[in-house]
């Protein structure tokens, strides 16, 4: 082996130890790590920050417990707010793993970018963290879900459900930083509260999604239904399945329209839009209740436009 390429390999070996090093700097062992489910903001001159940190009650977790306590803590800033959380036990607070993010009160009046900029840059969260908002953030981190191995488990899935049927968006943290980059407004799933006949929760207490607020130049505008969320959500091209109720004579059915697509006219008065369907079993709908399948659907979104 020739002695240019001998201090190549060199080279390349000492540099692939040295980012390997950095990665690893923080040598904080994970079980002296406070890890973070859950992080919902409220924003009120201060950052008020309430937090569902991972805890398994002992050394196995166990399904039938919370497996979550709520933390609590404010400050200037999101970096403050999260420093001043008190953790009796000394834990190290760890981010990585946040699995959501809720956007609460406040935001109507200040921008939220400085709090997004923060977790991303300064508090290490995942780019692909989705994103809800609420009245009151804690309206979620208050929940005690009886479903799930931890508390950040139901709202999860119930975006994740929401997302696959076609009727909310999936908004991640990458999402807002893109659309606020590029100078577009995004979409955020709303939850609001509930009652469920003490299903998902002893009390009976609970949350839904209800549809959508916008969120524009860092503030949270206007409020939409699911109706007008889905409506939005075709004009924008970001749907491409939905599952669709519809009339056909005297019966009330459902199919799955997919390959959504929504093109506005030349003088922007109207907007075209093409699907195709199939029934939930996969089978072909016939061609009469195709066309009343897209005339519900052009419905829905001409009725965003007149709204």
């Amino acid at each position: 082996m020739s002695k240019t390429i001998m201090q190549a390999l060199i080279i390349a070996l000492s540099t692939a130890l040295s980012l390997l090093l950095c990665g690893c700097s923080d040598t904080t062992e994970l079980g002296n790590r406070a890890i973070i489910q859950a992080v919902a903001i409220d924003y009120d001159g201060l950052y008020n920050v309430s937090a569902l940190l991972f805890s398994s009650g002992g050394d196995k977790i166990d399904a039938s417990l919370e497996n979550a306590i709520k933390v609590s803590g404010s400050g200037k800033t999101l970096t403050e707010a999260i420093d001043n959380i008190s953790l009796a036990d000394g834990k190290k607070l760890y981010m990585s793993e946040t699995k959501l993010l809720i956007l609460g009160g406040g935001f109507e009046r200040t921008d939220v970018f400085p709090a997004l900029n923060a977790l991303y840059y300064d508090l290490r969260c995942s780019l692909n963290m989705p994103v809800c908002c609420a009245e009151s953030a804690d309206l979620i981190t208050d929940m005690h879900f009886s479903e799930g191995m931890t508390s950040a488990e139901k709202p999860l899935s119930m975006l994740e459900n929401a997302s696959s049927l076609g009727v909310s968006p999936k908004t991640t943290l990458l999402d807002l930083l893109a659309d606020n980059a590029a100078g577009k407004p995004s979409l955020i799933p709303l939850f609001v509260p509930d009652k469920n006949g003490r299903g998902m929760t002893e009390s009976g207490d609970t949350i839904s999604l209800a549809g959508t607020r916008y969120l524009k130049n860092g503030k949270l505008y206007d409020y939409f239904d699911q109706n007008k969320t889905i409506s939005l959500m075709i004009s924008q091209n970001k749907i491409k399945t939905l599952s669709l109720n519809f009339r056909f004579g005297d019966t009330e059915k459902t199919c799955l329209a997919y390959d959504i697509t929504s093109d506005l006219n030349e003088d922007g008065s109207k907007y075209t839009v093409s699907a195709k369907f199939k029934n939930k079993n996969g089978t072909s709908l016939s061609e009469e209740e195709e066309t009343a399948a897209l005339r519900e659907l052009s419905k829905i979104i001409s009725a965003f436009r007149a709204s």
